[in-house]
């Protein structure tokens, strides 16, 4: 499978809603041709304030570049048995592309590329294994920014113990983001005690159960964490909503949660971030600059495609030592003299 460089650098625009039966975007009235580009999320939802928010900012920013002359839309799934026929909605209705976000929309969605081989699909977090022409997964070096984050929480924890609440473990991503930070608060801080849970499958509520995931971060917090990471969409949030409550320090994912969810802003030191916007608003650009590619492009360190968010509000908190020492740390994990030990 070939894979292909991650392009960065590029800016993503406020975000708005557009369901099927919703509002969606306008065009540059000097458009030759209007690409409509449709995007089906998880069941996650555009709400959960990270992952199907942050790739449905990159449709926005494709939209919002007069270059491109882009007209976007997302429909929201709400099980796993509406992800063919919301892909089938935006075919239908004879969409140039289709954004699958998530690896739970792998089958459909390539079942549904090789059928219509004349419409462009791009898939997040799934890497076909053989991928037809017209599709391309945007995938990330989760491990690498989760290690970035638990090196913080290993040189801001008192307690010397972490904690993560997750989505599902059947997800490859999520797994890479939960053991790269606890290998990262190992790496600076030796005597670090790790916890962690994965959410339960339980359909609907994929990702999508604030309150479990709360009740597991005050389980951890009972246990002596006083960092947790939440990693999986609107669950993880509960976990953070914990922390917040609990008057501990938390971790946001995919995005700058501090930014995203400022209801809680006060607990981030920093977040776990996967520039998924920059890797949808390219895959388009690719679609209408006639300059497709199939395969796999993959966001990393190396390439800016991954990364931590500012300490923002605990800037003034962490000593000038600790982050000397994170720069050290993401400079080593760049040029692949440290490993984050994670084949997930």
């Amino acid at each position: 499978m070939r894979r292909i460089r991650f392009v960065s650098g590029l800016v993503a625009a406020a975000l708005l809603v557009a369901a099927c039966g919703g509002t969606t975007g306008g065009t540059s009235g000097s458009c030759s041709k209007t690409y409509k580009v449709g995007m089906v999320t998880d069941v996650g939802k555009l709400s959960d304030k990270s992952f199907n928010f942050d790739a449905y900012e990159g449709v926005k920013a494709a939209q919002a570049d007069s270059s491109l002359c882009v007209k976007g839309a997302a429909i929201e799934s709400n099980s796993e048995d509406d992800y063919a026929k919301n892909l089938q909605t935006f075919l239908d209705q004879k969409y140039d592309m289709i954004i699958a976000v998530g690896a739970k929309l792998g089958d459909a969605a390539t079942k549904a590329a090789s059928a219509n081989p004349n419409v462009k699909f791009a898939i997040i977090d799934y890497a076909p294994k053989t991928a037809p022409p017209n599709m391309v997964g945007l995938t990330f070096r989760e491990d690498q920014p989760g290690f970035l984050a638990g090196a913080v929480a290993g040189l801001v924890t008192k307690t010397n113990v972490v904690g993560a609440v997750a989505g599902l473990e059947v997800v490859p991503p999520v797994v890479r983001y939960v053991q790269g930070y606890e290998n990262g608060a190992k790496y600076t801080n030796p005597k670090v005690k790790a916890l962690h849970i994965y959410q339960p499958e339980s359909g609907a509520k994929d990702f999508n159960d604030p309150d479990w995931g709360k009740q597991q971060g005050l389980t951890f917090i009972g246990q002596g964490a006083d960092v947790l990471f939440g990693v999986g969409g609107s669950t993880g949030n509960g976990g953070l909503i914990a922390a917040k409550e609990q008057g501990k320090m938390c971790v946001g994912v995919d995005v700058d949660q501090y930014i995203t969810y400022p209801e809680i802003k006060g607990c981030f030191i920093t977040s776990a971030v996967k520039l998924e916007h920059n890797a949808v608003k390219t895959a388009i650009a690719n679609m209408v600059h006639n300059t497709w590619k199939t395969g796999v492009i993959e966001g990393s360190v190396a390439n800016d495609g991954v990364g931590i968010a500012p300490y923002h509000d605990f800037d003034s908190k962490i000593s000038a030592t600790a982050k000397a020492k994170i720069d050290e740390v993401k400079k080593k994990l760049k040029d692949g003299s440290l490993s984050t030990g994670v084949t997930a």
